[in-house]
């Protein structure tokens, strides 16, 4: 598959006039020369005829803001007029399954990025879209904001939206002298929509990271951890750490290390073909965190191997693509 040509734009060309206060070093990927058989997955020209097919939804709301239970209650009432059927749960509902959403075609979330992520894990193995309804402080991820959602929805939903697909990882945990692949010898499977984060635990201490790309020796990192983000999840703690922002609907990925000490302190781009593997030495505490939602322990020796998914997160979107460089801008000041 032909990937893109990423154009390396300083984020002062984004910035103007708008008072946003980032790094130069920042850089910003821009796909373009889009062939035909470059992700036609990434940006899907089918609509929702005229918003026909969503006739059943599933609302998640953050439990702990009261507003977003309301508003899910108020989203449920207004799309029932509509003839849309549904119902509404919090979404650290540790008792909902993917099977539980496996009817629906449609999952709303109504709170922040956090929220998006719950949900997102929920509909990722069966297919659906998920439509963010923001409620957080930034929110790269949500399309609507909470008025948006309560005058405009019913009508976006019969004007038809597009379907966005954003890549994901799959991850996997290997332990040492493990090499049969057979269920049962300790391997341990992971996907995540944002990035999957190897880092030292509660110890203070720099932890070793033994990095290889495609098979190949890239380096050995020392440091806090390493960062494996989707372009997605390159706005969220990738961007922290200082890495580049790269457009979501792209399959390129980071690895990033956080905190490196006396090595390689770069982020770097990596095809959607690449695979990535981190082997830990360490004497204490390293964690392996999935999307912030999932922690696993590893021991000296661990590799966790990473590439692109063949799974998609599907996004239902009314806004058109290049509204995303305008959200960068227009959240990131906002947090100032």
């Amino acid at each position: 598959m032909d990937t893109s040509i990423a154009s390396e734009v300083s984020v002062a060309c984004l910035r103007a006039g708008s008072g946003l206060d980032l790094d130069s070093d920042c850089p910003i990927y821009l796909p373009f020369n889009i062939g035909s058989d470059y992700r036609s997955m990434a940006q899907e020209k089918k609509t929702l005829s005229e918003g026909q097919n969503i006739k059943r939804v599933a609302i998640f709301y953050h439990p702990r803001l009261p507003a977003a239970r309301t508003l899910a209650e108020d989203l449920l009432e207004i799309l029932s007029k509509s003839g849309v059927k549904g119902w509404y749960r919090s979404a650290w509902d540790e008792d909902t399954t993917s099977d539980d959403v496996g009817d629906r075609d449609l999952l709303i979330s109504v709170g922040g990025d956090g929220t998006m992520l719950r949900v997102s894990h929920l509909a990722l193995p069966c297919g659906i879209p998920v439509l963010g309804v923001n409620m957080g402080r930034v929110g790269f991820m949500n399309e609507l904001n909470p008025e948006e959602a309560r005058t405009d929805l019913p009508r976006l939903m019969a004007d038809g939206g597009r379907i966005e697909h954003r890549a994901t990882l799959q991850a996997e945990i290997v332990p040492p002298d493990t090499s049969s692949g057979i269920e049962g010898d300790g391997r341990r499977t992971y996907f995540a929509l944002n990035d999957v984060v190897v880092a030292r635990g509660r110890v203070a201490r720099v932890i070793r990271i033994e990095a290889r790309i495609d098979g190949d020796l890239f380096t050995t990192y020392k440091g806090d951890g390493v960062i494996i983000a989707t372009a997605t999840g390159s706005t969220s703690y990738s961007m922290a750490a200082g890495g580049p922002i790269l457009n979501p609907l792209t399959d390129e990925f980071v690895l990033n290390p956080i905190d490196s000490h006396l090595t390689i302190s770069n982020a770097l781009v990596l095809p959607p073909t690449s695979k990535v593997e981190l082997t830990v030495s360490t004497d204490h505490e390293v964690i392996m965190s999935v999307d912030g939602q999932i922690e696993a322990d590893l021991e000296d020796g661990y590799t966790v191997s990473a590439t692109i998914n063949s799974n998609m997160a599907k996004f239902l979107r009314f806004q058109p693509p290049g509204r995303f460089y305008s959200t960068v801008t227009e959240r990131l000041t906002r947090m100032e």
